[in-house]
């Protein structure tokens, strides 16, 4: 008997000290793993968070140990709703981002994954949640995507943006047949601004014309910077009322504007071509060549003027812009 209780004290403490072992082991990989984990129980109560969840939360893993998982890591959405990741995971969204609000109030960004775990008999114990912090890489993606659809001088649309916009209102255009318009406006007179302020003052014009030309526009309207000093304007769901109303508007708008550099004045204006859209089939190269053709034409015509395509064009310049026009002068001629 002596003997048997002996060996059956000998195999429990053999059993303890594997079950110690891996305990140690499990406790060493969770350490060692660069993602936050925090495991919970049947009740969602954790019951271990490794060095880096710890790091991430706020939180020591002794003062939230049998604290309800949501009071530790607490998980929000981009509106600050708080996120049940134990019923509701993460996201669906590949491309949604989670915040994690920290004990000290600061919010990070993260994304992560929830796995439940099971006994060997297939019980549910709980659950393991790992998370990582995604603060940097997504406003560094964020960034990037900006850059890649947005000028950097002026922070309107590129051209790439645009013509991209442009192609989803023709498909728009052709399944439901709003109507729409596109500008297309050229400054007269820039070159007299760089050839007496320089690139810097070119530059300073630029931005503060962009300002001037959102002002201009309604909240869904799409306004974009072509390059050097061309601008087009998309004005979706807009008749050919609401279309020479706004192209009125911005001529009318830069031409009042005054900029001043270095001690000087200098006045501009901006020709513009104006193209209408509804369900034809014209492709956004199509319409933006015929756009620039009537910008070219209100150069052509004198400048600082509204050509309509299909229209009788009548706009005249304003007072006090010289509009002075030699015959056959181009667009991008460089007399002022």
């Amino acid at each position: 008997m002596l003997a048997r209780l002996q060996a059956e004290l000998a195999d429990t403490r053999e059993q303890l000290r594997a079950c110690q072992e891996s305990h140690e082991r499990n406790h060493s990989a969770l350490c060692a793993i660069a993602d936050g984990i925090a495991v919970v129980d049947t009740r969602g109560r954790v019951t271990c968070l490794n060095p880096v969840a710890s790091h991430l939360t706020g939180w020591k893993e002794d003062a939230c140990l049998g604290r309800r998982l949501g009071k530790v890591v607490q998980f929000t959405d981009h509106q600050g709703r708080s996120i049940d990741v134990l019923s509701e995971g993460f996201s669906s969204d590949p491309d949604a981002i989670v915040s994690l609000v920290r004990r000290d109030g600061h919010v990070i960004l993260v994304d992560g994954a929830v796995a439940p775990v099971h006994a060997p008999d297939k019980r549910p114990l709980g659950a393991v949640v790992t998370f990582r912090n995604v603060t940097a890489a997504t406003r560094l993606n964020r960034e990037l995507a900006y850059h890649a659809n947005h000028d950097a001088l002026t922070g309107l649309h590129n051209r790439r943006a645009f013509r991209a916009q442009l192609q989803r209102a023709i498909g728009h255009a052709r399944d439901f047949g709003t109507s729409n318009a596109l500008l297309y406006l050229d400054l007269d007179r820039f070159k007299a601004v760089n050839d007496r302020g320089g690139h810097r003052a070119g530059d300073e014009l630029l931005r503060q014309l962009a300002v001037l030309l959102r002002k201009q526009l309604r909240e869904h309207d799409t306004v974009a910077r072509l390059g050097g000093d061309e601008f087009a304007v998309l004005l979706e769901n807009a008749t050919s009322a609401d279309a020479g109303n706004v192209a009125e508007k911005i001529r009318s708008a830069v031409i009042d504007f005054t900029f001043a550099w270095d001690g000087a004045e200098f006045r501009i204006g901006t020709s513009i071509g104006l193209v209408e859209f509804d369900n034809g089939d014209r492709s956004v190269e199509r319409l933006l060549s015929i756009a620039d053709g009537m910008c070219y034409a209100a150069k052509d015509g004198g400048r600082n003027r509204v050509m309509v395509h299909g229209a009788a064009n009548r706009h005249a310049p304003a007072p006090g812009l010289d509009v002075s026009h030699r015959p056959g002068a181009r667009r991008d001629d460089p007399t002022p």
